[in-house]
């Protein structure tokens, strides 16, 4: 029989796109599989999109787990979804995004063809809501492929959940309490990190997942506010300090705290630069300064800044 696959979907405010979602589910072409979704404090019509597609679902046979809570985050409903988890493998789409039909089988094809594999990661296609295709998005290792290094400095990376599958043992052996932060600054790296630096992964070079880009698009909201922005990713990079404290071992915790901070020391002095932010720059090349990091680069940012101008990216 094939593995049980649970697909866990946090939805918020998603009524408008949960028809497309649904049905691309239940258009796989790979029939053993639940779907655990959690309305995230939603105050359009989410909920009655649920309920009706949870009759649709429970008619084919399919298990369908509908959980609510106040709105809290993608992290938060996560959660509270994890511990309901039943399949041998998991998924985690966005509920306002569509997958292939192929996409649970031959993530599933693959992960039983590398039984050593905690993670698959495939494409997608990045288009709008009209179907127009914006490209594709997909990883292109390099020869010395260190997927944990690039996901803590964002370098040819994707964070669309709806590109991975994990093992649910992996999972279990990383988080036993069935839980991650809670942070809004990232749960996708809370689940990939610890797969991409002590377990192995592997790739499955085929299109699988269609990313929506949504004129309403919450992902970039505030990036024009640099408190905002500050803010953000300062969260975000004590986040990633705990999680390499937790996974890495002594000799490479150093290496890669480093790392993180190098990065963000240096978005940072970029931030400044968009706001002409003098005071914020020059801390951030001080800063770049004392972990004997600073580039020429840096130091055009720095003196840019200082004059008051901004330059381009």
């Amino acid at each position: 029989m094939n593995p049980l696959v649970s697909i866990i979907t946090p939805a918020y405010n998603a009524g408008g796109y949960l028809d497309s979602f649904f049905l691309s589910v239940l258009e796989q072409d790979y029939d053993n599989y639940e779907m655990i979704i959690v309305n995230d404090g939603s105050t359009d019509n989410t909920e009655d999109k649920i309920l009706s597609y949870k009759k649709l679902f429970e008619r084919r046979g399919i298990r369908f787990v509908y959980l609510n809570q106040e709105n809290g985050g993608q992290a938060r409903a996560l959660n509270l979804a994890f511990p309901h988890m039943r399949g041998e493998y998991f998924i985690w789409p966005d509920s306002d995004d569509v997958l292939c039909s192929d996409n649970i089988s031959a993530k599933v094809k693959f992960m039983t063809a590398h039984p050593d594999y905690a993670l698959g990661i495939s494409w997608a296609e990045y288009i709008d809501e009209a179907g127009n295709s914006l490209g594709l998005l997909k990883r292109v290792p390099d020869k010395n492929d260190n997927l944990f290094r690039d996901l803590l400095i964002s370098k040819n990376v994707y964070f669309c959940p709806g590109i991975y599958i994990m093992k649910t043992s992996a999972f279990v052996d990383s988080y036993p309490a069935l839980s991650i932060d809670e942070s809004r600054a990232g749960q996708n790296y809370q689940l990939l990190l610890p797969m991409a630096y002590g377990y192995q992964y592997g790739y499955i070079d085929k299109v699988l997942y269609k990313y929506v880009l949504h004129p309403s698009s919450h992902s970039n909201d505030g990036l024009q506010n640099e408190k905002m922005q500050l803010r953000r990713f300062e969260e975000h990079e004590r986040l990633l300090k705990r999680l390499i404290a937790s996974i890495c071992s002594e000799s490479d915790n150093a290496i890669y705290q480093k790392l993180v901070a190098v990065h963000f020391a240096r978005l940072y002095l970029r931030i400044a630069n968009q706001h002409c932010d003098g005071d914020k720059a020059r801390d951030c090349f001080a800063r770049l300064l004392r972990l004997r990091a600073a580039s020429l680069k840096d130091c055009a940012y720095a003196c840019a800044t200082a004059m008051g101008l901004s330059l381009k990216k």
